[in-house]
């Protein structure tokens, strides 16, 4: 790494960057940097960053192809907005990645935090490589070369239920994104490292077993994605800024916090095709 950034190591996965300021103009070096930083650390924590929304989007588009989320895109568009309060409470009370029902989900995620709780409101991580490392070669061999089914319904099925044009939204979905197979073992694109490539919003089956075999051994692999060890955990201040690859690992929104109000704003880079 470069002589500018501080790159601190938290756990398994997960590094506090400082000296930086990303409202600068940043040149192709320090971005190469956190970009090298993100491949080592995964996810890559700053603090103290007083971004805007476009500033947030005009930083992400520097790693690439802005993300937009098929669901919310007529709202949102490149940027995200997250908030929740007294009128709408947190639930996103699950480790997951994001979109996989789609053939190419997104690769990286920018969350900067805008208003936190007094109290709680963390976001965990937890390293999808150490889960499939944790296991035995025999196990790991086993799993190598399936397949799973992943569905956008899934998990939005239960949200179209509440909105007014819900069912139409439904339809849309069923027919522009059907369910899709990836790999249950992703080789990650740049450094060729194996990730299990599962999650509890979309992954839907395993390929080619039966319904309590494929039950069994997701929960099994989720279970193991979900071990404290291969975490890291994120205490929010307003102004804090998190990045991290969606292909190799798994969040968590804790939804602790309720009544009180948390509001984010995200901008996403596009993925590729999983192999």
């Amino acid at each position: 790494m470069g002589k500018s950034l501080r790159f601190e190591r938290v756990a398994v996965l997960g590094a506090e960057v400082t000296g930086i300021d990303l409202t600068d103009d940043l040149s192709n070096e320090l971005i190469a940097e956190i970009d090298e930083g993100l491949l080592e650390h995964r996810v890559l924590f700053f603090r103290d960053q007083d971004l805007s929304g476009d500033q947030l989007v005009a930083l992400s588009r520097r790693f690439g192809e802005s993300f937009v989320q098929p669901a919310l895109a007529d709202r949102f568009q490149e940027l995200l907005i997250i908030e929740t309060n007294k009128n709408r409470p947190p639930y996103l009370n699950t480790f997951h990645q994001d979109m996989t029902g789609l053939p190419e989900p997104p690769g990286l995620h920018f969350l900067h935090a805008l208003v936190v709780p007094e109290g709680g409101g963390d976001t965990m991580w937890s390293c999808n490589y150490a889960a499939y490392e944790g296991l035995s070669e025999r196990f790991q061999s086993m799993l190598d070369g399936m397949t799973c089914t992943h569905s956008l319904l899934k998990y939005y099925a239960r949200i179209f239920a509440r909105w007014e044009n819900g069912e139409q939204k439904k339809k849309e979905f069923e027919e522009r994104f059907p369910p899709i197979s990836h790999p249950l073992v992703r080789a990650h694109p740049r450094t060729g490292r194996k990730s299990l490539f599962i999650n509890r919003f979309f992954t839907d089956r395993i390929d080619g077993l039966n319904a309590d075999e494929s039950d069994a051994l997701l929960e099994f692999l989720l279970r193991q994605i979900e071990r404290p060890e291969f975490c890291v955990r994120l205490r929010w201040r307003v102004g804090t800024l998190a990045i991290w690859d969606n292909r190799c690992t798994s969040h968590y929104a804790v939804a602790d916090y309720f009544p009180q109000r948390r509001k984010m704003q995200r901008a996403s880079v596009e993925g590729e095709r999983v192999s």
